[in-house]
């Protein structure tokens, strides 16, 4: 881990990084990337599949194919066999139709990898425009006809303090900052409160939610 990725990744992003060391077996065939800038520390697997697709809605970031993902007209009904997007919905206005389109050009047990905040600082790119909660992907993803085969939340309210704490010492002036940074282990300590039983079993503590890692199967 080098020393700035150390200090300017936040928890959670570290978090998205190990989810996909954790489930990059699951790459193969065709993967449509959408969105899929590359971002963290993690080495996306383009080498160990048939084709590996970069598509973006905006072209200065030279995709392999401008699209939409709520209109994806360019991609073809069930050709690919994953769709990764990562920290994509929620630029996504209509992500009800976003939904709808991965399910559409995904083969027969073709796998969406997905990934988007809940209570993370509002980021637009260009737009930033809403979070859902776990539930609520629940129900959507299962009404268009997906099956979850996994939900992970990156990050319960210790992760969530410590990121909070770390934007804060980082927006401070210079030299003022750099003293706060001796203070980032400790966030880094206390965010090992969230494995416990106490914070998982409490009512309240458990239900900050950084945000969350899925995968769901075309069915």
């Amino acid at each position: 881990m080098s020393i700035k990725y150390y200090f300017w990744a936040s928890n959670r992003r570290k978090i998205l990084d190990k989810l996909q060391e954790k489930y990059a077996h699951l790459y193969k065939g065709s993967v449509l990337d959408i969105g899929g800038r590359d971002r963290g520390a993690f080495k996306k697997p383009k080498d160990k599949v048939e084709k590996w697709i970069f598509a973006d809605i905006e072209e200065k970031h030279h995709p392999d194919i401008v699209t939409d993902v709520a209109d994806m007209q360019n991609v073809d009904t069930e050709i690919i066999d994953i769709v990764n997007a990562l920290e994509l919905f929620e630029h996504v206005e209509n992500i009800e139709q976003g939904i709808s389109e991965c399910y559409r050009i995904l083969k027969k047990d073709g796998k969406l990898i997905l990934s988007i905040p809940f209570l993370f600082p509002v980021h637009a790119d260009p737009y930033d425009f809403q979070r859902w909660t776990v539930t609520k992907w629940e129900k959507e993803l299962k009404k268009y006809g997906f099956i979850i085969e996994k939900i992970e939340i990156t990050g319960l309210f210790f992760t969530v303090f410590g990121d909070m704490n770390k934007t804060f010492i980082k927006s401070l002036p210079f030299g003022i900052k750099h003293l706060g940074y001796f203070l980032f282990p400790f966030f880094d300590l206390f965010k090992q409160l969230d494995k416990t039983k106490f914070v998982k079993n409490n009512h309240r503590l458990k239900n900050y939610h950084g945000g969350y890692f899925i995968i769901a199967k075309k069915i």
